[in-house]
């Protein structure tokens, strides 16, 4: 899929829709994210000299490649949307989907969500769509230029 938007779906209508752009970022950052896990603990392995450092030292080359190759092409599309797009809304469309896949990737790749209590998810599904609400409504009323003085005013004058 990131190959597909990448050398087919970017050419032809990047420019025109920030969810191309923001898609192939947050694919890659589901890369990202898991990859840096991944040496992390993989390096816990490689220090401590287990019987599998060897193969950890293996994972973690591999790992690390595939961070700096995501990290590159990240930033090439990120320079793109933003050359083509207004940042703030990039940026809030962005945190939100980038959020919402690393979370998918890192719950399919080390199954963190398992030991996690149904009330316990709940908060937390609660409290991103929260974030993720606010975040869509700044952008949605940052153009309207009002304060508090004012909605007083105009709630005096209708009583």
């Amino acid at each position: 899929m990131l190959l597909l938007l990448i050398f087919w779906i970017a050419p032809a209508h990047g420019p025109t829709n920030i969810m191309v752009y923001i898609s192939i970022c947050s694919l890659l950052g589901s890369f990202t994210v898991p990859s840096t896990k991944g040496i992390g603990l993989a390096a816990q392995d490689i220090f401590h000299n287990n019987p599998s450092s060897q193969r950890a030292l293996c994972l973690c080359l591999v790992l690390l490649a595939v961070l700096g190759c995501s990290i590159i092409v990240q930033f090439r599309y990120i320079n793109k949307a933003l050359e083509c797009f207004d940042s703030s809304v990039f940026g809030a469309i962005y945190y939100v989907v980038f959020t919402t896949l690393v979370l998918l990737a890192s719950a399919i790749l080390f199954r963190e969500w398992s030991n996690v209590g149904l009330v316990d998810f709940l908060g937390m599904a609660c409290g991103f769509t929260t974030v993720s609400v606010g975040i869509v409504l700044i952008q949605v009323f940052k153009e309207f230029n009002f304060n508090l003085g004012e909605m007083n005013k105009s709630n005096m004058k209708t009583d």
